[in-house]
Formats: structure tokens, sequence, C-alpha cells
């Protein structure tokens, strides 16, 4: 016995011992595994940080579990991820590991998913990732077919998100923290799914139109399944729509063409008026159990036929209500007289053969009626509708009927009375005379209060409605601080709000003071007098079906840091573009005129803008301090006192953060200023140490006139001049980058240089940065116009010889003539070496007056090649006189000779 039980013992350690060792060993196979797999079967890049596997978690089978797991697209769908989970568990037949029938999985878990289904407009979708077998693989499917077997028993999806985007069917549901648990044998061909699922909030919206609006769902759900034929029947059911409570019984078939087949059926038997109000999301969240209410109602709904593509099978949703009330706990007043009667129909096919039928839907608030009516048919192709309102709402009655927000409050009288009948083809031809439209909207003393936004108050707004358009005879409303009137008409109203179209209009505007940080900031303030938040604004997306045309007038517009007074002009907004004409305010301490574009149209996240800006009598210093991006492009601004004016054309992409993307800004312009002071610029400090003149530290400049363009991340200037007054004048040219660099060359005049007297102006290169600027002198231009000063009229000094006439000379025969000939020569000689004392002699006066190091250089190189000109003239003179005796004597010999 004692050795039986030693044996078993160590059989034990020894299985525990390698259900803890291999998946060490297996572990890195598995990785592999995986990666080869994913990239054999998808169009989608898998990616995930670690790899783990168990044999003791699920044991007798082992536990695979990915970490941080993300499954992206690629071409179109390339900055999109159709999951990313925190943890994705797989449950795998150990035996199976060491066959090589395929991975046989039984279970899949997933925890803290976000997962994102798309669809194009054009049917294309994000999840349709697995690669097609080639025509030519077919007969070799059985050695290139995946290795994974799916023998699933269960599913799990534990707090995790879903959504999907249908865009070419125009819908998008939103499932919020989902858990789900299915089971059942899906490897039969017969079997019963069992499905429990939670969700916080789920959302349907179609056409625009929130169908379900983020509603508490739960289901418990048993469904006979016929895998082999597709077939589910609903059994034992239940969901659960916040408060509704229903079954759905009858079946659904997938068919062979990937249409479905259906016929089911919704029962909500103990539906009460309580159960319906929980669909509003505002009621349902707040203290719904104590609500007290009365009334009832009743809920059916069925589906049968056909569903595939655009076909939809017939289907019938009907709501009635009758005398039904509630009211809130504490409250005084209840909302009462609520009734509805609503039903959609679609004797099945196409969509556009649902009707809408809405023919009551009333309630009595405080005393105050409302009734609402609707009707539409043909909503796809061509929407017939006729709708009304008519009824008087007192906002102030609300807090006695519903339980606000603390510090939220309402106040004011909205009084409708509408009715709108025609067909959207009628509008779109302009037949004006076959729609009927007409009353008015009118909204007074309207003030809202809440501690997310600033207050807000509706002086007065009156609106009549004509088939043509919406006169907006008045409006008059504040937001904190900010204050705005308004009139004008506003066309096509109608097809705006059923078919999205354009909506066009002719306003004008007004305002005292409007700061537009408060409606373009990240994250609006909290704070009753509204002011922006601290963080930066962002841009905004004009949107596309909007056509209007603005006059206003402004007294004050604040904008990021920027202040402007007298704002007057026109704004055009149309196409996702917001065009400005001639757009005049004051602003930096002077005028601006702008003319341009502001364009989200082909990119919402990096608008495109387009400015043409004429600044008169603006402030260096006002306007470096106001914009970053003169900031980095012009850092002098910051040392310039005085006003400038400028004509500047632009053109950028801007970044999220409404600032310029300064590698993609171009620019030019002329900049003027008749008077500019400049106080302790670095180049200029460092060019009056290198020329020993502290006059260049500090100096004014009159009637600048500066011209400049902007590209590449640089402003570049073209050779402009810089009249210094006593100091002189500059003649600039060159760039700076967005790194600070600095290239410009300088030809400065100096009339009191220190540097010599015979040295007037003088070339000068600066480089380095902006804060480390580096001079360089131009030697050789010092040197030459050193020698021309210094030896003034000493080159040409000499007479040119002795003899005024060749004939007196030959007349006294031959003898005499080559005395003269000798005269010649050395006259030349003694003027030559004059000349060449004299320019030694200049030379060493112009080395001995300078002390600076740099000028001293500087004056000798000039007094070398100032010698070095007076010996080459005096070669030349010797040269000359040579020739001219040896002319003296061959015309004598030749006098004789006759």
């Amino acid at each position: 016995m004692k050795k039986a039980l030693k044996i078993t013992g160590i059989v034990l350690v020894v299985i525990i011992a390698l259900l803890l060792i291999l998946p060490f060993a297996f572990q890195g196979k598995i990785k592999d595994v995986v990666k080869s797999e994913a990239n054999k079967m998808l169009n989608a890049k898998l990616e995930f940080t670690d790899l783990n596997l168990s044999f003791i978690r699920s044991f007798p089978n082992a536990s695979i579990t990915l970490k941080d797991v993300s499954l992206a697209g690629i071409n179109e769908f390339e900055n999109d991820t159709l999951i990313k989970a925190e943890n994705l568990s797989a449950t795998v037949n150990i035996m199976s590991l060491f066959g090589d029938k395929g991975y046989e999985i039984s279970k899949i878990k997933i925890e803290n998913a976000d997962v994102y289904a798309k669809v194009l407009e054009d049917g294309k979708a994000n999840w349709d990732i697995v690669k097609e077998t080639p025509k030519e693989d077919t007969a070799k499917n059985d050695t290139t077919a995946s290795s994974f077997n799916l023998m699933l028993k269960s599913v799990d999806i534990s707090k995790s998100n879903i959504i999907y985007d249908d865009r070419q069917a125009k819908m998008k549901f939103v499932a919020d923290d989902l858990n789900l648990h299915l089971s059942g044998d899906m490897t039969a061909d017969e079997t019963q799914l069992e499905t429990e699922f939670t969700t916080k909030a789920v959302s349907l919206i179609m056409e625009n139109i929130p169908y379900i609006s983020k509603a508490e769902i739960k289901g418990d759900i048993q469904v006979d399944a016929n895998l082999k034929d597709m077939k589910f029947t609903l059994k034992d059911n239940t969901i659960q729509i916040n408060a509704v409570k229903a079954s759905i019984d009858g079946w659904i078939a997938m068919l062979a063409d990937d249409s479905m087949d259906m016929d089911v059926k919704l029962k909500a038997p103990e539906t009460q008026f309580k159960d319906i109000l929980s669909l509003i999301p505002a009621i349902y969240a707040k203290d719904f159990a104590q609500i007290k209410t009365s009334g009832t109602a009743t809920l059916d709904a069925y589906a049968k036929g056909i569903m595939k593509g655009d076909t939809l099978p017939s289907f019938d949703v009907k709501l009635n209500i009758a005398n039904a009330m509630f009211q809130y706990p504490d409250l005084p007043k209840s909302v009462t007289d609520i009734a509805v009667n609503a039903r959609i129909t679609n004797p099945g096919g196409s969509a556009d053969l649902t009707v809408i039928d809405v023919p009551k839907f009333h309630f009595n608030m405080g005393g105050n009626p409302f009734d609402v009516n609707l009707h539409m048919t043909t909503p796809i192709s061509d929407p017939n509708f006729s709708l009304g309102a008519v009824g008087k709402l007192n906002l102030g009655m609300i807090k006695d009927i519903y339980p606000l927000e603390d510090g939220m409050q309402l106040n004011g009288i909205l009084d409708a009375n509408l009715k709108v009948a025609a067909r959207m083809s009628t509008i779109e031809k302009e037949q004006y005379e076959n729609v009927s439209a007409s009353g008015t909207l009118a909204i007074n003393d309207m003030t809202i209060k809440s501690k997310d936004m600033p207050d807000t108050h509706i002086n007065d707004a009156e609106m009549s409605f004509t088939p043509r358009y919406i006169d907006l005879s008045s409006l008059k409303v504040k937001i904190g601080q900010n204050d705005l009137a308004a009139s004008g008409k506003v066309e096509n109203f109608i097809p705006y709000a059923l078919k999205d179209e354009t909506l066009k209009g002719t306003l004008s505007v007004t305002s005292n003071y409007l700061n537009l940080n408060d409606f373009m900031s990240e994250s609006s303030s909290s704070s009753s007098a509204g002011t922006a938040s601290d963080e930066s604004i962002a841009v905004f997306e004009v949107p596309k079906n909007l056509n209007f045309s603005l006059n206003g007038n402004f007294n004050k517009v604040l904008f990021d840091n920027l202040t402007l007074n007298n704002v007057a002009g026109q704004i055009l907004v149309q196409g996702g573009k917001v065009d400005m004409k001639n757009l005049s305010m004051n602003t930096l301490g002077g005028s601006m005129n702008v003319n341009g574009t502001y364009d989200t149209s082909k990119n919402p996240k990096q608008p495109q803008a387009n400015m043409s800006l004429n600044l008169k009598n603006v402030s260096f210093a006002e306007t470096f301090k106001t914009f970053t991006t003169i900031q980095k492009l012009v850092p002098i601004f910051e040392a310039l006192g005085g006003n400038f004016s400028t004509t500047l054309n632009l053109n950028t992409t801007l970044g999220n953060d409404f600032m310029p993307d300064l590698t993609t800004l171009t620019a030019n312009g002329l900049l003027q200023s008749s008077n500019v002071d400049v106080q302790n610029v670095s180049a200029f400090t460092a060019l009056a140490g290198a020329l020993k003149n502290d006059k260049l530290k500090s100096f004014n400049v009159k009637d600048l006139s500066l011209p400049f363009s902007i590209a590449a991340g640089r402003v570049t200037t073209k050779p402009f001049d810089m009249n210094m007054g006593s100091i002189g004048k500059m003649n600039l040219s060159g760039s700076t980058g967005l790194d600070q660099t600095i290239d410009y060359v300088a030809k400065v005049d100096l009339p009191d240089s220190k540097i010599s007297s015979y040295v007037k102006s003088m070339n000068v290169k600066i480089g380095g940065t902006f804060t480390a600027p580096k001079i360089s002198l131009d030697l050789a231009d010092i040197a030459n116009q050193a020698l021309g000063s210094a030896l003034g009229g000493a080159l040409g000094t000499v007479t040119g010889g002795a003899v005024t006439s060749l004939d007196d000379a030959t007349a006294k025969g031959v003898e005499e003539a080559q005395k003269q000939a000798d005269k010649i020569v050395a006259t030349a000689k003694e003027n030559g070496d004059k000349l060449v004392a004299e320019a030694q002699k200049q030379a060493d006066a112009l080395v001995a007056k300078t002390s600076n190091p740099l000028a001293k250089a500087a004056a000798q190189q000039a007094a070398n090649a100032a010698v070095a000109e007076a010996r080459k003239k005096a070669d030349q003179l010797n040269a000359e006189a040579q020739k001219q005796a040896q002319q003296v004597v061959d015309a004598a010999k030749a006098k004789v000779q006759k």
C-alpha cells in the first residue's frame, strides 16, 4: 500500500510539473501559430503584447490568452481598428496540440473590448478581412486550409462596447457595456442555444432619426437552432428595454442567397404607461421608480416575410396611450391628459411603402395643452407629409413637474401654432402654390441656466412660416456675456429638416460683445459669465448643407487673444466654406481689412485658410504679443517700436489647434513704416560690436519699405533700404527660419567709421540664430575702398616726359636725340620711384591710424594692395619711357639719312 501511494504521489507530482512546465515549452509555438494563421487567413493587421498558455486553468483543455489585442484594417480601413480587447481567450483541446488534424477550439472569451464595425457608402465592410482562396488552389484546400477547427460550446463577452456604423444604409447601432453569454453545442446539426445579455446603453439611429436612445436592454433567450438549415425558432424568452418587458415568438431563417426569412411577433401583454414612459431617456434616468403614473397603454408589433438588401418584410408597430399622467414625488404639478395614437406600417418590399401615422399626440403641462400630429407616406423617394403643432409651453413650470439638475433654471414662454403639408418634390420644383405652410413660433423672455453651460437668455424670437421661407422678424439672445441680434429670412427649411438638404438664408446680425472663444474652445466654461476655458480653441467644421449670407456689425469681438473692434462686413457660408468679404475692423492699435476663405470642405480636421489682409498703422509690439506665428517667424518684432502697415496674401493649412501649419504657409506682402525704433536686437548689437559703433545698438529707421515672402518655413526679404539718420543707410536682404536661424546680407554706410577714414561702407554677412548671431565682414571690399581713398590721384602724378615735340628732338641731330631719350627714361624712373614711395607712405599711414585688430588686418591688406599697384604703375611708366626714347632716336636717325 505504501509503495502504491508513493508511486501515485510521484505520478501526480510529475503530472502537475508537466502542466506547469509545458506552457513554457509550447508558448513560442503557439505564438508562431497564431501569427502565421492570422497572416494566412486575414487581410488585416493583428497585434498583441503577450500570449499566455495554461494547462491548469481549463484542465483537461489548454487555455490560450492574448493580451492587449488589436485588429486593424488595411487600405481604405487603415485608420479603423475593428477590435481592441484587453484579453481574448480560447480553450483548446490539449490533444489537438500534439496532432496534425487541427487545433480544436471549444470556448471563446472576450474582456474589455471595443468593436467598431463599419460599412462604407459603396458597401465595403471593414470586417470582410478573410482572404479568398484562389481558384487554382481549390484542389489544394485540404492542405492549405486553416489549422483551426471551431467546435464551440460557449462564447462570453464582458464589459465591451460595440459600434455598428452602416453608412450605406444610413444606420448606426451603439451598445455600451455589453455582457453576453452564449452556450450550446455549435458543432451539432441541431442544438438549443441559450443567450443571456445586458447592456447599459443602446442607441439606434436611422436616417438621422434616433429610434432608440441610450436604452438599457436585457435579454434571456432560448433558441432551437437548426444549424444545418440555419433556421432559428424562438422559445422561452424575455427582452426588457428600460422598463418595457416583452417576448418574441416565431422564427428566423438564413437563406442561401444571403436573405433572411422571418415570422416574428412582439408581445407585451403587461405593458403599463409607466413602462412606455421609461423609453424617454431623461425621465428613465431621474427617480423613475418613484414616479406616480396612471393610464392605459398597448404595444404590439410583428414582422413577416423576406429581408434582403433594400427589401423589407411586412411589419406593423402600434402604440396607444389613453388617459395617462405622471407626477414626480415631492413636486407640486403633473403632466396630464396624455394621449398617443401612433402606428408605423409597411406591407413588405420597399421601405418607401412605409406609412408613419401619428394622428394624436396630446398632453397638458401645468394647465397648458399642447398637440402635435404627423402623417407621412413615401418617406424615401418623395416624402409626402403633414405636420401640425399647436400649444403653449411655460418653461417656468418645468421645475414644478420635472426634477432639474442642481443649478439649472428655466423660464419663458414658447407659443407655437404651426401647420405644414407638402410633397417634397413640389418644394424642390418650387411649386409653392401646392405647399401649405403657415403659422408662427414665438419665444418670450426665455432663460436657461446650467452649471455646464453659460447662461442663455432669449429676450424675444418671432418667426412666421410661409411655403417659401421662415421670416425671422426678431431674435435677441444673450449667451453669457455675449449678445446677438438677428433678423432675416431662412429658405428651404422643409427639405433641410426632412432630407438634410441645404438650408439657405440671408441674415443681418449685430452684437455689442462677442467672445468667439466661448463657442470654439474644446471644453465649455462652467461659469455663468461665459468666460473661455484654459484650453486652446480648436478647428470647427463648416456644414456643407448651409448656404447663408450674413451682414454683420459687431462692436467688440474676441478671437483667441486678439481683440477686434468695430467689425463690419459680409460673411458667406456655403459648401463647407466661410468667405469673408471686405471685413473691416480696428485691432492691434490700427485697422485691418480682410478678404479670404476658411475651407473645411476637403478635410474638416485640417482646414485651408486663404487670406488677403490689409493692415494700417498697427503696433509692432501688439502684433508680436498676439500672434504665435509672428513670434516664430519674425521674432525681431518684439524689439521694434512704432507702427507699421502691410498688405499680406497668405495660404496655409490649419492644425487642430487652429494654428497655421508653418511648413505649408506661403505668403507675400509689403511692410511699410514711417518711423521704427530698433532697440537691443541681437544681430545689430553684434554688428555694433564688430564695427565698434554703439549707435547700431539702438537707432531709428525712417520711411521703411520692406518686401517679403514666406515659404517652406522661412521669411525672405528682398533687398531694402533702412535710413538710420546720422548713422547712415543700410541695405538688407535675407531670411529667417522656423528654427530661428538667420541668413542676411547687409551693406552698411559708415560716415564716421572707426575702422579708417578711407572706409565709407561695408558688406556684412549676418548668420547664426536670432538670439546668437554671427557677424562676418567682407575684408576684400574694405581693402578696395581703402586703396582708392588713400592713394587718391597719386597714381596719376607722372608728367609723361620732357619732350614737347618730336621734331625739336630730331632737328638737333642723332646725338642730341639720344640725350633727350636718356632724359625721358630717367624722368620716368624718378616719377615711378616717387609713386612707389608715395604709395608706401600712404599705406603706412593707413595702418598706423588703425588700432582695432580686425580693422588693422583690413588696413594692412589695403596697404599691401596699394604698394603693389604703385609698383605695377611704375613698371608701366618705365616701359612707356623706354618706348618713347627709342622712338626719338629712331626718328633722328631716319631724318639724317634723308
